[in-house]
Formats: C-alpha cells, sequence, structure tokens
C-alpha cells in the first residue's frame, strides 16, 4: 500500500478501511494484468507504458499522489507471475540454465526499479530479482514436506 493510501486512510480515521485494501489489491491487479499483455508479446514495457496504466487504474498520476512508482513496480513484478503462471509448469521441468535465461529474457524485457523513496532505500526493501530467486530456490532445493518460513 503506497505512503499516500496510509496517510489518506489514517486522515479518515481507520487503518483498516477494507474497501480501500480491495481497490488498491484491485487496481494492482488491473494494471498487471494489462502489462502482462505486453510481456505475452515479447514486447518490452516502458515506463510510459507502466506509467499510463497506473494513471489509467489508479485515477491519477504519481505526481497528483494517487500511486508511487513503488506501487508500480509491484504491478510490473506481478505481472511477471502472471506471464510466468501463463507459460505453466512446463518451463520449470526445463534444465535450470533454460529457465534461467528465460527468466532473464523476461526481467530484461521490464523497467528496472531505480525510482525508490528515501524510506524504502534507508531501510533496504528491494525486491529479489527474478533470476536470483529461481536459483536461490533452486538451491535450496525445497521439498514438499519442508516447513518453509517466510
Amino acid at each position: 500500500m503506497s505512503d499516500a493510501m496510509v496517510q489518506q486512510l489514517f486522515t479518515q480515521g481507520s487503518l483498516f478501511d477494507l474497501q480501500a485494501v480491495i481497490d488498491y489489491g484491485q487496481s494492482v491487479i488491473n494494471v498487471a494484468q494489462e502489462l502482462a499483455k505486453v510481456l505475452t508479446d515479447n514486447r518490452p514495457l516502458s515506463t510510459k507504458t507502466v506509467s499510463s496504466q497506473m494513471n489509467r487504474y489508479f485515477l491519477g498520476t504519481a505526481a497528483s499522489g494517487a500511486w508511487q512508482w513503488k506501487d508500480a513496480y509491484e504491478a510490473v513484478e506481478v505481472a511477471q507471475i502472471l506471464y510466468l503462471r501463463q507459460k505453466g509448469y512446463k518451463l520449470l521441468l526445463e534444465p535450470p540454465l533454460t529457465v534461467l535465461l528465460e527468466l532473464e529474457k523476461l526481467v530484461a524485457l521490464c523497467p528496472t526499479q531505480t525510482r525508490r523513496s528515501e524510506e524504502s532505500v534507508k531501510l533496504q526493501q528491494f525486491s529479489t530479482p527474478l533470476p536470483l530467486a529461481y536459483l536461490v530456490a533452486k538451491a535450496g532445493f525445497i521439498q514438499a514436506t519442508d516447513l518453509v518460513v517466510a
């Protein structure tokens, strides 16, 4: 949830405005679905495209406080997941190098997360790049019987 949304909820007197949380989540999913279409066509996602879709579904611009780039990057990450879900589990049955190259190709189509708030830099809140997350999961050799604490 963006800082602007948290501030808005705080000033309205409720930090648990369920409808605002649902609306936010739905907006992120809507943007992600639009962005996933671009990825499915193997076209690069420009920051202009991401910004345009964010403006559309958040009913305003980043400059007006309707959304933040942190929200946009979240939508891009969800779009990557939607893209991979569309590919199916067959991709994961490929040799690890093939999977890694496919993930790197996907990430290369997406904008880098260069716009960060001072708070996220201070707290070192950065997303793990998809290829690195795959390698960590592969190296961890997680089994169905393992208990994973996230």
